[in-house]
């Protein structure tokens, strides 16, 4: 019997992903369990496993295509064995019993036209984020299967709203003045990755009220401290100690005192995290994944320096699995290694804050009365404000750098 190739869901909140390659031609056999196939989610490409054994036919997806997650893209068929048709479907769906379906649903899956119901054919998290912006589900044009309205719809519709709405202040016109037209060196496309991370940053600003808290912290011992350690944390793990892996330490360490900082907004409930999946932001050519270190409170120094060199070596090589850049419940992204001194990062959904890092400066400062230089470093802290207030916030990253400025109680 024929087996569906179906684009599978690897997130919870993922509806669609963008069709990257087939990694074997039409008509090649497979095996079950071999990459097939690769999809761009928003964190990342993932190769997936052929669904069977047999031979691969009726391919349907192409290189960026836009797909919602179930949709069916090829076959797995047995040697002599013919592709599907509609009249197939409809056959196997009309002999099974009642307790395993509903075939008229079945059924308009497969192509046949539903009756109008009168009711907006939409996700539930489009649902969910039309009624936050205010937004009338009957006039976003959907993009999914038969209109189906997907979250990105709403968001593209939101977005070319408040582009058409009057500015309040608008100037008198200025007589048309010729402009010099500058000279296109390219035009890319907004797809794939970049269009997924788009979408899933325009959601997380537009539902998200950020509140952003900054302080500057004296690196002095930590420096110190990776002068001593390093060394041997690199002969017993054989991966470098770098000051991420020093942070996500402190970090971890720190957060569990602050729930509402390891925590998720989900409907009208707050969920505060019991352990801490610290997502570790990291650029991978010209987008970013997010790799997950898992109950990183329960680890030390050496563990967290030796999975975080692990997650980001394989990152980079494009081989970790979906399970690995899913769940975090907070993450730090470190941009001073590209010189940035400070920067505010966007909260990455559904976590309630995430921390930006900048980069380590030798700095003039007063200490005691006198005039010193310290290497001095900025956290800048952004937060979901319908979770967090400032007050949390700012008692969290007083912690924090009281941490840092001591972190040998830690490590």
């Amino acid at each position: 019997m024929a087996t569906e190739v179906i684009v599978p869901k690897v997130d919870m909140v993922m509806e669609t992903a963008t069709f990257v390659e087939w990694l074997k031609p039409e008509g090649a056999p497979v095996e079950k369990g071999e990459p097939l196939f690769v999809i761009m989610t928003d964190k990342a490409s993932i190769e997936i496993e052929s669904p069977a054994s047999g031979i691969l036919a009726g391919v349907r997806a192409k290189p960026n295509d836009v797909l919602p997650v179930t949709a069916v893209i090829a076959y797995i068929l047995e040697p002599g064995e013919a592709i599907p048709t509609q009249r197939d479907v409809h056959q196997a769906v009309s002999r099974l019993p009642a307790s395993e379906g509903k075939p008229g649903d079945v059924a308009r899956e497969a192509g046949t036209p539903a009756a109008d119901s009168g009711k907006v054919r939409a996700t539930p998290v489009a649902r969910r984020l039309a009624a936050e912006l205010g937004v009338d589900l009957a006039s976003v044009p959907g993009s999914g299967p038969r209109g189906r309205v997907h979250r990105d719809d709403v968001l593209l519709f939101a977005r070319q709203r408040e582009d058409t709405r009057p500015s309040v202040t608008q100037k008198p016109s200025a007589p048309d003045v010729p402009l010099p037209q500058a000279r296109q060196r390219e035009v890319i496309p907004l797809a794939g990755a970049r269009k997924i991370i788009a979408a899933r940053m325009v959601h997380s600003a537009f539902t998200a009220p950020h509140i952003t808290l900054s302080l500057s912290v004296d690196m002095t011992e930590v420096v110190r401290l990776r002068e001593r350690v390093s060394e041997s944390i690199e002969r017993r793990t054989g991966k470098p100690l770098s000051f991420t892996a020093i942070l996500a330490r402190v970090v971890a360490a720190v957060l569990p005192d602050h729930p509402y900082l390891n925590a998720s907004l989900k409907d009208d409930a707050i969920i505060l995290w019991g352990d801490v999946h610290l997502g570790i932001a990291t650029s991978v050519e010209d987008y970013l994944i997010v790799p997950v270190i898992r109950e990183a409170q329960r680890k030390n120094l050496a563990q967290i320096a030796a999975e975080l060199g692990d997650l980001l070596e394989r990152g980079r090589a494009r081989r970790l699995t979906p399970n690995e850049m899913t769940g975090s419940t907070f993450t730090i992204s470190n941009l001073g290694m590209f010189g940035i001194e400070s920067f505010t990062a966007i909260i990455n959904p559904p976590e309630s804050a995430i921390l930006a890092v900048g980069k380590i400066m030798d700095t003039v400062v007063s200490l005691k009365g006198a005039v010193v230089v310290r290497p001095m470093m900025n956290l800048t802290l952004s937060a979901d404000h319908r979770v967090v207030d400032g007050a949390t916030g700012a008692r969290f990253l007083a912690d924090l750098k009281a941490a840092l400025e001591n972190p040998y109680v830690l490590v």
